[in-house]
C-alpha cells in the first residue's frame, strides 16, 4: 500500500552497495554548501547557554587502507544520512564543524571501512587497523567511546561463545545433553546481563548509559509465592516496566536504530494485539514524545505509516485514531500541507465505515442480464463480497482455485457474490465464461455505485465477509484463506451457541 505520508528522513543510499553510495554520498556533500542535512539547530532553541555553540572536532585513524576520503553519518531510526566529509591522507581524517554535533550513534565510513562510535563528546580521536577494526581500536578524549569500544569488544567475545553453544545444542544427541547446553547458554545470558549493568554503572551520566538500559529488557524478580497466576504477574511486570529510564523524546535516542526497533517491540509483541489496547498504549508514547517537538513528528509519521500499512484486519482503527486525534486537530500543521491532511481525511472517510463489527454498506448491483440485486436480499449464514477485475493478473490466478471451493463452501451456508470493479461489460462477461463462474455475478457498469469508495477498494483482489445480518465479520484478508476463515467462523459461533 501506498503511504501518505513520507518517511521523516531522506533514504541515505545502502551501505552495501558501496560505488553507488559513495557516488551518492559526493553529491550529497557537495549539495551542503546550499543546503544543510541535518538540522541539528533544534537543541539550541532550548538551551540559551550553548547559542555560542563549541563545535566538534573528530580526528581518525585508520591503518592498512588506502582510500581518499572518509565520510560522517549519523542513523536516524531505520536511515542513515550523513553530516560530514573530510579528506584522507596516510590513514589520517578530521572532521571540524562550527555546531555541536547531537548525541547519537554515529559512523565512519569510507569504500572499504566501517565503524561506528558515539557522539557524546565533542573533540576525541580514534585509532585502529583494518580489519581488526574493533579490537584494535584506540580512542582518546573521550570516555563515552573508551566505554563504547569495551562492549563491542565483549559483546564479540561473548556472540562467539554463544555460536558454539548454539552448534553444540543442535548437535546433541539426546534431550540430557541439550539441557546441559540450554543450561550454559542461560548462563552466558546472565553473564552478559550482569556485565552490561556493571559498565552501565561505571559509565553512569553518559550517553553509553542510555544506549545500554535502550538495549536491555526488564529484568525479572522473583515471583512472590502467593502470586496465583505467574504467567499474568511476569506479563504485567514485563510490560509495566519496559519504559523503565528510557526517554523516548531524547535526540540522541532518536539518531539509534534501537529506539525505532524498541518502540516496534513493544507495540508488536508486548501489547495485546487488539485495536483499543495499541491506541491506548499508542497515546501514551506519543505523549511521552511530544516533549520535543523532532520526537513528537518521528513517532507520528512512523505511527500512522505502520498502522495504514498494518495486515492485522482492526488496526485501521489504530490508524484512523492518529488521524482524527493529532492531524485533523491542527496537532501536525507544523509539517503537514494541506494537500496531506485532504487525503488524511478522505481515508478516514473511506476507512470508518468498514470497521469490523459494522454493518455493510449498501450494495446495489446489476447481474449479467441487468437485473438489480440488493445485498440486503441475500439470505446465507455468510456472504462473501469478493471483488475483482477482470484485467488483474493475481484476480486471473486466485478466481478459478476460490471457485473450485465454492460447492464445498455453500454446504457451510456461504454464498459468494463475485463483484467486478471494472466497467468494460465486454470483458466482464468473458471473464464469467472463461472461468465457468456459477456464483452471483455482479458489477456497476455505468459508476452510479460509487463501490471502490465505500467498500475502501484500493487493489484487487479485495474481500468481505459478512454475517447472516450483513455485518462484517471479515475483511481484506488471503483470497485462498476463505474457506479456513469461514471454518474458523463456524467453530467460533458454535462454541457461542
Amino acid at each position: 500500500m501506498n503511504k501518505i505520508i513520507s518517511s521523516i528522513i531522506p533514504t541515505v543510499p545502502s551501505l552495501r552497495n558501496r560505488k553507488s553510495y559513495k557516488a551518492n554520498a559526493v553529491k550529497l556533500w557537495r549539495s551542503k554548501a546550499k543546503a544543510k542535512i541535518v538540522p541539528i539547530a533544534l537543541l539550541f532553541l532550548f538551551l540559551p547557554s550553548l547559542l555560542v555553540a563549541q563545535g566538534y572536532k573528530i580526528e581518525t585513524n585508520v591503518h592498512n587502507t588506502t582510500d581518499t576520503i572518509a565520510y560522517l553519518g549519523h542513523h536516524f531510526a531505520t536511515q542513515r544520512y550523513l553530516d560530514d566529509t573530510a579528506k584522507i591522507v596516510n590513514g589520517k581524517a578530521v572532521f571540524k564543524g562550527d555546531s555541536e554535533l547531537v548525541e547519537g550513534i554515529y559512523f565512519y565510513y569510507t569504500p572499504t571501512t566501517y565503524f561506528e562510535f558515539l557522539i557524546g563528546e565533542q573533540n576525541f580521536s580514534m585509532e585502529t587497523t583494518s580489519p581488526e577494526l574493533i579490537n584494535l581500536m584506540k580512542v582518546k578524549n573521550s570516555k563515552t567511546n573508551e566505554g563504547f569500544y569495551r562492549m563491542q569488544q565483549y559483546t564479540n567475545k561473548m556472540k562467539a561463545k554463544n555460536k558454539l553453544l548454539m552448534q553444540a545444542y543442535d548437535s546433541a544427541e539426546n534431550q540430557e545433553d541439550k539441557e546441559k547446553v540450554r543450561l550454559e547458554m542461560e548462563s552466558l545470558t546472565k553473564e552478559v546481563e550482569e556485565y552490561q549493568n556493571r559498565l552501565k554503572f561505571d559509565y553512569q551520566g553518559t550517553f553509553l548509559a542510555k544506549i545500554i538500559t535502550l538495549m536491555q529488557s526488564p529484568q525479572m524478580p522473583k515471583i512472590p509465592e502467593a502470586i496465583e497466576n505467574k504467567q499474568l504477574f511476569k506479563y504485567e511486570y514485563y510490560k509495566n516496566n519496559f519504559w523503565n529510564d528510557i526517554d523516548i523524546a531524547d535526540p540522541g535516542l532518536l539518531r539509534t536504530p534501537l529506539l525505532n526497533a524498541k518502540i516496534k517491540e513493544y507495540l508488536d509483541n508486548v501489547v495485546i494485539q487488539q485495536s483499543d489496547s495499541v491506541i491506548k498504549e499508542v497515546d501514551l508514547l506519543i505523549a511521552k514524545a511530544s516533549k520535543n517537538k523532532e520526537a513528537f513528528r518521528y513517532l507520528l509519521i512512523t505511527l500512522v505509516n505502520k498502522y495504514e500499512s498494518s495486515k492485522v484486519i482492526d488496526f485501521d482503527k489504530v490508524f484512523v485514531h492518529i488521524i482524527e486525534t493529532y492531524y485533523l486537530t491542527g496537532k501536525a500543521d507544523e509539517w503537514t500541507n494541506q494537500e496531506t491532511l485532504d487525503k488524511l481525511k478522505n481515508r478516514v472517510a473511506m476507512i470508518k465505515p468498514n470497521y469490523l463489527g459494522n454493518d455493510a454498506p449498501q450494495l446495489i448491483m446489476w447481474d449479467t442480464l441487468g437485473n438489480e440485486i440488493n445485498l440486503k436480499d441475500i439470505k446465507a449464514e455468510f456472504t462473501v463480497l469478493y471483488f475483482y477485475d477482470p484485467d488483474c493478473g493475481h484476480c486471473k490466478k486466485v478466481t478459478p482455485i476460490l471457485y473450485d471451493l465454492y460447492p464445498e463452501l455453500t454446504t457451510k451456508g456461504v454464498e459468494i457474490l463475485g463483484i467486478c470493479t471494472g466497467t468494460d461489460e465486454s470483458k466482464w462477461k468473458n471473464f464469467i465464461i472463461n472461468n465457468d463462474l456459477g456464483w452471483i455475478n455482479l458489477a456497476d457498469l455505468e459508476s452510479k455505485t460509487n463501490v471502490k469508495y465505500f467498500y475502501d477498494i484500493r487493489s484487487t483482489p479485495t474481500v468481505y465477509i459478512l454475517d447472516k445480518d450483513k455485518k462484517i465479520v471479515f475483511k481484506k484478508i488471503n483470497t485462498l484463506d476463505i474457506s479456513d476463515v469461514i471454518d474458523m467462523l463456524i467453530k467460533q459461533n458454535g462454541e457461542i451457541n
